[in-house]
């Protein structure tokens, strides 16, 4: 298997062991790797501390010292260099999170070193803690939810013991830097059994720690959508409070703006007349993508035939039919004229007017798009009503 190892990695174990430190290769890479597939990530435990790791590799970068983990650039992406927890790999692997990431690859071997029998329990489809499952979530609460991203990416099982040890992290997952919880819900939404790792957060009762008062048919609903991250999000935050949940996750302003809107404008057959200006002005309002969400997700909600389901294909067909009419006006800058000519038009000079009249241009384009050239514009502006000087 050594020799599945990118040179570029391989050279940066290679030269710890010859400094004379226990080192190899952990945790998911070693997954990937006996799985046959390309790993994410490339994470190295090493009995060197992180100064004689920096000394070692000049260009290395010190991303979290307090774990002894540095991050050395290569050319198969960054390898993450942390110092053992404990006095040796045994002991390193020992205090892991779940068997199948116990494994560890040392330079030359043509197998992992498997101590607890991870690689079997993956093929089996099991997802088992080292050791004692309440333990090692103890040591970090924030393993509930990984164990729940691990069973929607890779369709594992839990086993009986952490089931049972799962609603015991409930309290200390509250705790956990939102960062890290977004991180893992993020993962989480995008796998193929999503649906499957949010019954067991629920089941769990820790989907409330960090999603409260999402509907009953979220699983379904999530999994029945295609692998969008911000779109499944949205789904699994429909009756929720979404921005107090998305603000204590830190959501990034822009992708809570958007899942805000999104949802502000669900389901698309209540918010979305049955006229082509309907279909124009949602368009001003999400954009085409958000539109294609909102189909999506009101059909992932519908099962099987019926009214709602007509009125929403309905909307569907408005909205192709305006597409296809060409380039949209959907914003001020799409129109044919610009603040300097509206405010030749209105003989006033710049102020907030200036933006109303734009949008009161952009209105009758919503309404009537061949209203979108210079002239047409000019004519409606003469009934527009001029500042007060």
């Amino acid at each position: 298997m050594w020799t599945s190892v990118p040179p570029s990695v391989a050279r940066i174990v290679e030269r710890l062991v010859a400094a004379g430190f226990e080192t190899a290769l952990v945790g998911g890479c070693v997954r990937a790797l006996a799985s046959h597939q390309d790993p994410r990530d490339w994470d190295v435990a090493t009995g060197a501390p992180a100064e004689n790791t920096l000394a070692l590799f000049p260009h290395a970068v010190p991303i979290g010292l307090r774990h002894g983990t540095v991050m050395v650039p290569t050319a198969a992406g960054p390898v993450d260099v942390t110092h053992l927890r404990g006095p040796d790999l045994a002991a390193d692997l020992g205090r892991r999170d779940f068997t199948m990431n116990a494994a560890a690859l040392r330079p030359g071997d043509t197998t992992p070193h498997d101590p607890h029998a991870g690689l079997a329990d993956l093929d089996a489809g099991v997802l088992r803690a080292v050791g004692s499952a309440g333990d090692r979530l103890a040591e970090d609460p924030l393993r509930a939810l990984r164990a729940a991203r691990f069973v929607a990416e890779l369709e594992l099982s839990p086993d009986e013991a952490l089931c049972a040890a799962l609603p015991g992290a409930r309290r200390g997952l509250a705790g956990v830097a939102a960062e890290r919880v977004r991180a893992e819900i993020d993962r989480l939404v995008l796998g193929p059994r999503a649906g499957r790792a949010i019954t067991l957060l629920r089941e769990t009762g820790l989907e409330d720690v960090w999603i409260p008062g999402a509907r009953d048919d979220v699983a379904r609903v999530v999994e029945a959508l295609p692998p969008d991250r911000d779109l499944r999000l949205a789904a699994w935050l429909r009756a929720t409070r979404v921005g107090r949940v998305l603000a204590r996750l830190r959501m990034p302003l822009a992708r809570r703006a958007e899942i805000e809107r999104l949802l502000a404008a669900h389901p698309i057959d209540a918010h979305m007349p049955a006229h082509h200006v309907g279909a124009r002005r949602l368009l001003r309002r999400v954009g085409t993508q958000g539109a294609d969400r909102l189909i999506a997700l009101r059909c992932a909600e519908l099962e099987g035939e019926g009214p709602l389901r007509d009125a929403v294909a309905q909307r569907e067909t408005l909205l192709r039919e305006v597409r296809a009419g060409g380039r949209l006006a959907l914003a001020r800058g799409d129109l044919a004229i610009g603040g300097a000519e509206v405010m030749t038009a209105l003989g006033a000079g710049p102020g907030p007017h200036v933006g109303r009249a734009l949008g009161y241009l952009l209105d009758r384009v919503l309404e009537d798009p061949s209203a979108n050239t210079p002239e047409r514009l000019r004519i409606l502006l003469e009934s527009y009503p001029r500042p007060d000087p």
